[in-house]
């Protein structure tokens, strides 16, 4: 438990580095970049902590869910949410069940393996479906059964934008970088805008720490 705690503060710091350090980059004129390599660079920075955002789901996913596979319990004793997780991706043939004969008998007799065995490692990938949203993060946060985020939270509530529409601002506004759209004037990535969308990713990462330690702290992650 210690060890999780402590690995994944370091992915945090590690990260939150890395958004000062391009912060300092682009709007302390550290490096006395041109007014145009300003506004190329600052409109790439949104990609660049969306990178770092995505990039800790993945990473914080997997360490948490290679903490839940250290207890080695019984398949069955996992949250419904977690069989199913772990059923799926074992099992591509329950979303697609197959045509052919042949393939059908290979599905069964995998199954029949799978519930002979003794012990399952919880598949540890997870698909954030390339976009993180608001949405997205809080079906992963209940695939795993931990707590998930209010619409309203943090500094994210009124009159502020809360926390669902700030998500899909800074989500939009990737979408926008990522696929070479042209930004409206009130996208302009100023020290404002990147600050902004800079505060929402850390804290999030803290936040998700938080639930991580307690979902293993009170063992959410088994049935009641």
């Amino acid at each position: 438990m210690m060890e999780f705690e402590s690995k994944l503060l370091e992915i945090i710091e590690e990260r939150e580095t890395i958004l000062f350090e391009i912060e300092r980059s682009l709007f302390t004129k550290r490096y006395n970049l041109s007014r145009k390599h300003i506004e190329i660079f600052s409109v790439q920075s949104i990609s660049m902590i969306y990178s770092i955002w995505e990039g800790f789901i993945q990473k914080a996913f997997q360490l948490y869910i290679d903490e839940i596979n250290k207890t080695e319990i019984n398949i069955f004793s996992y949250s419904d949410e977690i069989i199913i997780h772990h059923m799926e991706n074992s099992f591509k043939q329950l979303r697609e069940y197959p045509n052919k004969n042949i393939k059908k008998i290979d599905y069964f007799n995998k199954l029949n393996h799978f519930y002979r065995q003794d012990k399952h490692i919880i598949y540890r990938l997870i698909d954030t479906e390339s976009n993180v949203s608001f949405e997205v993060l809080n079906q992963l946060l209940k695939t795993f059964s931990l707590e998930t985020f209010p619409e309203f939270w943090h500094i994210y509530s009124y009159p502020q934008p809360n926390l669902k529409e700030t998500m899909f601002q800074f989500l939009r506004l990737r979408n926008t970088v990522a696929h070479g759209g042209d930004l409206d004037v009130e996208d302009k990535v100023t020290h404002t805008v990147f600050q902004k969308y800079k505060t929402l990713t850390i804290n999030l990462m803290y936040e998700i720490r938080l639930k991580m330690i307690y979902g293993l702290t009170h063992i959410t992650f088994q049935k009641n």
